[in-house]
């Protein structure tokens, strides 16, 4: 298990780059657009996707379930979770999704006929509680195996610390603690009447809603 975090991309930037809005618009159907991406992503809860026309309520599914196998396995990579135990991170990795805390707030048109759209956001503090936890866990693990009279394979090992690590994240995601509202802009940006976030606001967004080394 590697001492430190990395912050983890997710996703959304896939969702982002099929679901682009084109036509005339406004203020409230950019505002709902980034909505319906975030909610999409994280919430897995496309009824604003939907009511947009972006796409299908299975075809926003298919986009989310994508998202979380690629997510997991950019998860499990970052952590130095071996790809033998990914399953078994999944729910973890879509319930730290899904407790996400962000409101898309105003959306104000520029005068090259881009939008800034605001966001404020609560960084979520989950991978260094459960980094502490994890390794309080582990210590106490290994007195115990010091003291055992047949001491644990190293397959046994490296499952116990993986299921130690996943036990942790649960624990911390069952108690939650958030940073203070902070807000950030995301540029939606008209490029040949396409509007499309721009991808290095989505990244600094969802690097902003997780806490990291």
């Amino acid at each position: 298990m590697k001492k430190s975090y990395q912050k983890i991309i997710f996703l959304l930037i896939s969702i982002v780059a099929v679901s682009t809005l084109s036509g005339c618009t406004s203020d409230k159907t950019v505002k709902n657009y980034l909505q319906a991406l975030l909610d999409t992503s994280y919430k897995n809860d496309a009824t604003i996707f939907v009511d947009m026309k972006l796409g299908t309520a299975e075809e926003a599914k298919a986009l989310y379930d994508r998202g979380i196998d690629t997510g997991v396995g950019v998860f499990c990579s970052k952590l130095g979770v071996s790809d033998t135990y990914r399953e078994s991170f999944r729910q973890v990795y879509m319930d730290m999704l899904a407790k996400v805390r962000y409101t898309v707030d105003t959306a104000e048109k520029q005068s090259d006929g881009s939008y800034v759209v605001t966001v404020t956001y609560e960084k979520m503090n989950i991978f260094q509680p459960a980094l502490e936890r994890h390794q309080e866990a582990v210590a106490a693990m290994a007195d115990a195996w010091k003291n055992a009279e047949e001491p644990p394979t190293e397959e046994e090992l490296e499952e116990s610390v993986f299921l130690e690590f996943k036990n942790s994240m649960e624990t911390v995601l069952a108690e939650l603690q958030y940073d203070e509202a902070a807000t950030m802009t995301v540029r939606i940006e008209l490029i040949e009447n396409v509007y499309t976030p721009n991808t290095d606001d989505i990244a600094e967004l969802e690097k902003a809603l997780f806490d990291g080394a």
